[in-house]
């Protein structure tokens, strides 16, 4: 349980820094006001909800990996 948690606070963190510089890069090819906003947030979701999966099997990996030997 202890790596799930520190492993959510990466992944927390690091959401962050990716919102910030796709929100940023937006700016620059953005269309319409209605892109500029809605875009980055379906890209962040995409990108938390692969590293979320990452970070529960790479926990769960590490949580039970020396149960099998």
């Amino acid at each position: 349980m202890i790596y799930f948690l520190l492993l959510i606070k990466i992944l927390f963190l690091l959401t962050i820094v990716f919102y910030a510089i796709f929100f940023g890069l937006t700016y620059y090819w953005h269309q319409a006001r209605f892109t500029y906003l809605i875009v980055p947030l379906l890209y962040t979701f995409k990108f938390f909800i692969v590293g979320f999966l990452v970070v529960i099997a790479f926990s769960l990996l590490l949580e039970y990996i020396p149960q099998l030997f």
